[in-house]
């Protein structure tokens, strides 16, 4: 990775409206044995109706009458989830691309979503896409679920949930945030390198929104454009590649989703109350890339790949803006999405993922074909003129001192084969030993 970059990756914070832990790095809410009894001071309102299994499934409740019954929508609490998405589509200035999802479980307690970036980001590249998921399609598409979406009334919220075996589950509200939602502040540390840090200040509902239609968790999504390449891959091309037809470009990606190790000190010391989420059960990242690369190692958290099988609603998903129009080269069809997923047990929490893979492209085009022609040429004249040499002194020699000198040609011929031979290897070995 470049060095200019402070860290590989990116954190996602709350600034929260009651929390009381300003997150450094020996703070308690990464601790293993972190004592319920505090969870339950910083976070009182969200535990009360918090569903224990974990999954944010419609729990059961006692009626007056003692007889079981489930949760209304408006009283459900989802998990915390990170998506993160980033695209390798096309060759314009605005790619790659970002998109970052989160599912915030009880948004009335989180004033803004924070995002920490290790790059200068330009507020103008920072775009919302709830308008983008406007119908069931398009919401199914992200989630890979049957969702069931139900527009209200005010226009900046809309309600869904997943349908599965017939009924609703996971109810959540889509918020649509417009551009004064987003703010840009850009942090320079020590070593003059520049970071940003976007705050997204979360829509809240009418007071005279009805509560039946109000929901306890809500998502929002946004597009990041010019991501910087080096900020999560480093490419390696081979030493000798002037001298073969073809090229094996080989890349490591190493992306950090809430890892604290590399982050700066200063970074995390300037702070202002702001908590990772608690309550994060799943971290979804994908990498979408053309299909000519091949994914030769991975690490644990690699989850498989898939084609995006839907292309019309992709292509109309990775669009810019409305006017733009979908190029070849920019079409969805042409890609794999590599996906990696930190998931908790039953009962437990995560707090981070790395994104570990390395992928290899081998390419060829006409011009390293004919300069592979051009240089096999070049060495098979070079050879025949070092023979021609080689042999020329070693026979003035034998001419002039034997009386049949045609004799003793094969047996200098041999000789000379193994003194290059000889050459050549330890002129090998000693290009290994410089590469280790």
């Amino acid at each position: 990775m470049n060095k200019n970059h402070p860290f590989p990756g990116i954190l996602v914070r709350y600034k929260s409206l009651s929390s009381d832990c300003y997150h450094t790095k020996n703070c308690i809410c990464f601790s293993s044995n972190i004592d319920e009894t505090h969870k339950e001071e910083r976070h009182p309102t969200q535990n009360s109706d918090f569903n224990k299994e974990g999954e944010g499934e419609i729990s059961a409740k006692e009626d007056t009458n003692g007889d079981k019954k489930e949760k209304e929508p408006h009283e459900i609490y989802l998990d915390d989830e990170l998506h993160v998405n980033l695209w390798e589509i096309g060759k314009d200035s605005s790619s790659p691309f970002m998109d970052i999802g989160v599912m915030i479980h009880d948004h009335k307690l989180v004033e803004e979503v924070v995002i920490d970036l290790p790059w200068e980001v330009d507020r103008k590249d920072i775009v919302d896409l709830g308008v983008k998921l406007n119908s069931e399609k398009s919401v199914a598409a992200i989630f890979n679920e049957v969702v069931h979406y139900d527009s209200l009334a005010e226009g900046n919220f809309t309600n869904i949930s997943f349908r599965r075996n017939g009924k609703d589950k996971k109810p959540f509200c889509l918020f649509r945030l417009n551009p004064k939602s987003f703010e840009v502040e850009h942090i320079t540390l020590g070593d003059d390198s520049v970071c940003s840090r976007i705050l997204i200040k979360l829509p809240k509902y009418n007071v005279n929104a009805p509560i039946k239609d109000q929901r306890k968790s809500a998502y929002i999504r946004f597009r990041i454009k010019k991501i910087p390449t080096d900020v999560y891959t480093g490419r390696f091309k081979q030493i000798d590649k002037a001298l073969i037809s073809s090229i094996i470009d080989t890349r490591i990606i190493d992306f950090r989703i809430n890892v604290l190790r590399g982050v700066p000190e200063e970074l995390m010391h300037s702070n202002d109350n702001l908590s990772f989420p608690s309550n994060l059960k799943i971290i979804h990242c994908f990498l979408t890339t053309i299909r000519d690369e091949e994914c030769v190692s991975v690490s644990k958290y690699y989850n498989g790949y898939r084609s995006l099988v839907d292309e019309d609603i992709w292509n109309e998903y990775i669009k810019f803006d409305n006017s733009t129009t979908i190029k070849n080269e920019n079409t969805i069809n042409n890609h794999l999405g590599y996906q990696w997923t930190a998931k908790a047990e039953k009962g437990e929490f995560i707090k981070d993922l790395n994104v570990l893979g390395r992928f290899s492209k081998k390419t060829s085009n006409i011009w390293s074909i004919f300069r592979f022609v051009v240089v096999v040429i070049l060495l098979g004249a070079m050879g025949s003129g070092i023979w021609e040499t080689v042999g020329i002194f070693f026979n003035w020699p034998i001419n002039f001192l034997s009386d049949h000198p045609e004799k003793l040609k094969g047996y200098i011929n041999i000789i000379i084969l193994l003194l290059i031979s000889t050459a050549v290897y330890y002129i090998i070995r000693n290009h290994r030993k410089k590469e280790k």
